[in-house]
């Protein structure tokens, strides 16, 4: 959320968090600005903070963006690490 308020100029961020059995997924879309995903990869602290502690978990993290089209942040972590 606070990448999306401060670099985005996003309008509209809009999060979900969805369960099922053996898993827990938190979705984070915005309508900002977006960037090159792979011009930014290993730049800046917090998006590689977030991956190693997702991975951590045994979770997944992913981001999908391109400039002018947004950004969705996609979480996934198991239950059995919670």
């Amino acid at each position: 959320m606070q990448n999306a308020l401060r670099y985005s100029g996003a309008e509209v961020v809009s999060m979900q968090l969805r369960g099922g059995a053996n898993r827990l997924t938190l979705s984070v879309v915005d309508d900002g600005a977006g960037f090159d995903v792979e011009a930014v990869r290993g730049k800046g602290l917090g998006l590689i903070g977030m991956s190693e502690r997702v991975e951590t978990l045994g979770g997944t993290f992913e981001i999908r963006s391109q400039p002018g089209a947004g950004t969705r942040l996609e979480v996934t972590v198991p239950l059995h690490c919670l």
